[in-house]
């Protein structure tokens, strides 16, 4: 620790030398530079800006990971899952002094850590819930297990803010603050928020609850504040004016994917063994198939080899997946993990003005329902759905509608959401834990849980939240530790003052070095300082020259998104990125920003992830195939109807084609309108009987006229119409030439 502490310092006083330098002797170099249209090289540049060196040290690549797993070394720790959870475990327990190995059967943060809502959340709805829990009539029947339950869950805000702020301090490359401004439309609300009375009054009371939760974290949040109602028309003019005021406060904000992987990565720089794409298929005992485990048989999912990894303690982290972990361990054990789904949806970044998230608190059957900022889009989400836990990420249409319809009741009548605004929808599932190794009657957590097999002595641990993952993992190694005898090995947890990957020596400078130093554009460099930190130097380093007269170095991946083609090449050779999908989804964020895109560009990153992976020619096509198939299962500006019990179009969009049909704006459909549309669009009727049967189906007073009432009705049934329904549907889509280019189409559909 005193090593990492001391490497830090010196660390960061280079980096503010370096910055001070940048500020004051290059200002007019990078303006000449701008403006020239002379030649300009890496060469010239870095003769005048002089930006601190890349301070992680360089990973060993996983073929050397995957020789130390397999050489029959007995590691100390040897975790089973590589999302935040088991990343976190991996890193607590390596710099603990704990030799530690850690392996992923997908991309590291493939499945519930790259699915959140994105948020670093402290927790204010579990204040609530548990406040009408508490007052709830038959909470007098059980005071004392009230009270307990009560306290249970104020400590778990408690610590949640505690983790917040360790987790934005110490990584600011990563995360940010997000304001989210909450709209009050009455004094008195009701139906009350989350089911009690008592809460009709939230509106009153909400200023003074936000500075109760801003106390909670020490006042080291930005400030909660009011906005009148004229200012807050005039910061969100798309939502309805009908408010009184909107409270606004903060949480913090991060890629969640990217910070997983970062955690995973930080574990690899402290000198832990970890591998991705590696599954654990069965469990060595000590005698045969009785006694404790002391091992795992291991699979390389690329290569197909199979061998064993030896460890002391061995701790399953497989969030929602756990169950199937421990059915390995034991095909007869209960189950201890239930999967609650979450859908959310990606919409363009209009619908969050300056920056600044929209919160109901209040929604149809009493969910939060976050509109939040996130990588130049709006991210919308999230619904509850209990069932088991799936890999695929495809939502159900019906949940992508109810957002839709949820977020109508905020906006302004004349901002109009469309179903074909949707850019990307996505399903991930959180797990719901309980002990089944728990003696009788033990109390029912409603955080994580940690459970220990008596038999095998194997512990895992799940349930939690993203924010407390850094906890979480103390928590279990400390169980582990004094489990396993290994105290005097063992120092204590550190990980409270370890910035994660590309952290150390963070400014907020970089992105202006890099700008100064590379060529590179503003909106690239503002991408790659918070996506790799000090490591984008490195990325940077990669680049070729852009062809254009500003930026000079740099090419663009797809317009409209800041990603460069050279991220590709340095998260292959640098950060164990083997797969076309894993590039596109979790180490580039675009199959959840705007699925058409990805799938639009997925040939272009086969190409380019072709030469350094060494990939053949059928290799870099079945690569490319499995990515089209994954990227295909997220939800997009086209809705997939089957199973969909609600319509595939917004009350927008059935109110949009129901006036496109009236063409005299007369108010109603006649039946000559009807076949004229009809006609346009391509889909005639065979007969004038069949499409009289039609607009009888439409008409349902029988008198001639077709009202939107009578239209929306028609609209949501099934059977003969669906091709017409289908073909007027199409038409509410974006067309490409409504597409801008550059940062101007950031947010449409693509294509």
């Amino acid at each position: 620790m005193l090593r990492f502490a001391c490497t830090s310092a010196r660390a960061n006083q280079r980096a503010i030398l370096a910055a001070a330098g940048c500020a004051a002797g290059s200002a007019a170099v990078f303006v000449t530079a701008v403006e020239s249209n002379e030649s300009i090289t890496k060469a010239s540049l870095e003769r005048d800006v002089k930006p601190p060196q890349s301070y992680s040290r360089p990973l060993p690549s996983r073929e050397k990971q995957l020789a130390r797993l397999s050489q029959g070394v007995e590691f100390d720790v040897l975790v089973i899952g590589g999302g935040a959870t088991g990343s976190g475990v991996a890193l607590d327990a390596q710099m603990r002094g704990l030799n530690t190995a850690l392996i992923e059967r997908g991309d590291f943060s493939s499945e519930t850590s790259s699915r959140s809502t994105k948020l670093i959340w402290a927790g204010i709805r579990y204040i609530a819930t548990a406040v009408a829990q508490l007052l709830r009539p038959g909470s007098l029947l059980h005071p004392i297990d009230s009270v307990k339950d009560f306290t249970s869950e104020f400590k778990m805000v408690v610590g949640a803010h505690k983790e917040r702020k360790i987790l934005l301090e110490n990584n600011p490359h990563l995360t940010n603050w997000v304001p989210i401004a909450v709209p009050m439309k009455n004094w008195i609300q009701w139906p009350p928020p989350f089911g009690h009375p008592l809460f009709a009054i939230a509106p009153v009371v909400f200023p003074g609850v936000m500075k109760f939760y801003d106390s909670l974290s020490g006042f080291s949040c930005p400030p909660s504040h009011l906005m009148s109602k004229a200012r807050s028309r005039r910061k969100f003019p798309q939502i309805d004016e009908d408010v009184k005021y909107v409270q606004v406060f903060y949480e913090g904000q991060h890629n969640d994917a990217r910070t997983a992987t970062c955690i995973a990565l930080t574990a690899v720089e402290e000198g832990a063994t970890v591998a991705n794409h590696t599954e654990m298929i069965g469990i060595v005992r000590e005698d045969g198939d009785k006694g404790k485990a002391v091992g795992i048989k291991c699979r390389d999912n690329v290569s197909g080899k199979e061998f064993e990894v030896k460890a002391k303690a061995i701790i399953f982290a497989g969030g929602p997946f756990t169950d199937g972990l421990r059915k390995l361990e034991d095909p007869k054990s209960t189950p201890a993990v239930a999967g609650a789904a979450g859908t959310h949806i990606v919409l363009p970044g209009y619908y969050c003005a300056d920056g600044i998230g929209l919160l109901d608190i209040n929604t149809s059957d009493g969910r939060f329902l976050f509109f939040l900022p996130w990588q130049g889009s709006t991210l919308v989400g999230t619904t509850d759905r209990k069932e088991d836990a799936v890999s695929s990420p495809g939502p159900p249409e019906d949940e992508i509608q109810w957002i839709l319809n949820e977020a109508e009741k905020y906006l302004a009548d004349d901002l109009k959401v469309r179903r074909a605004d949707v850019l990307s929808a996505w399903q991930g599932y959180r797990p719901l834990a309980s002990d089944p190794n728990a003696p009788p009657g033990a109390p029912v957590s409603r955080d994580h849980v940690i459970s220990t097999n008596p038999d095998t002595e194997i512990t895992f641990i799940t349930g939690g939240k993203w924010t407390t993952y850094r906890e979480m993992a103390e928590d279990v190694l400390n169980r582990v530790i004094k489990l396993k005898g290994l105290s005097e090995k063992a120092g204590p947890c550190v990980t409270e003052e370890r910035p994660l990957r590309g952290g150390v020596g963070y400014t907020k400078n970089v992105p202006i070095q890099l700008v100064q130093k590379f060529g590179v554009s503003e909106e690239t460099a503002k991408h790659l300082a918070r996506t790799y930190g000090m490591n984008a130097f490195d990325v940077c380093e990669m680049t070729k020259p852009s062809g254009k007269r500003w930026p000079r170095f740099g090419k663009l991946l797809i317009e409209g998104y800041p990603y460069l083609e050279a991220e590709i090449e340095y998260s292959c050779k640098n950060e164990m990125c083997l797969s076309v999908i894993d590039m596109l989804t979790l180490r580039m964020r675009l199959a959840y920003l705007n699925s058409d895109a990805a799938l639009e560009v997925a040939p272009k990153v086969a190409d380019l992830m072709a030469k350094p992976m060494g990939w053949s020619k059928a290799e870099r096509n079945r690569q490319l195939a499995e990515a089209q198939r994954a990227i295909a299962e997220f939800g997009g500006p086209v809705p997939h109807k089957e199973g969909c019990k609600l319509s595939a179009a917004t009350v927008t969009d059935i109110r949009a084609i129901f006036e496109m049909i009236d063409r005299d704006g007369n108010g109603y459909v006649d039946f000559e309108e009807m076949k004229t549309i009809a006609k346009v669009l391509g889909s005639p009727f065979k007969s004038e009987e069949e499409a009289m049967k039609t607009y009888k189906r439409m008409d349902a007073d029988n008198n001639g006229r077709v009202s939107e009432e009578d239209f929306v009705n028609w609209w949501h049934g099934a059977g003969p119409d669906d091709t017409l329904r289908k073909s007027l549907g199409d038409q509410v889509k974006l067309s490409p030439e409504k597409l801008g280019t550059g940062s101007d189409s950031r947010g449409v559909m693509f294509g």
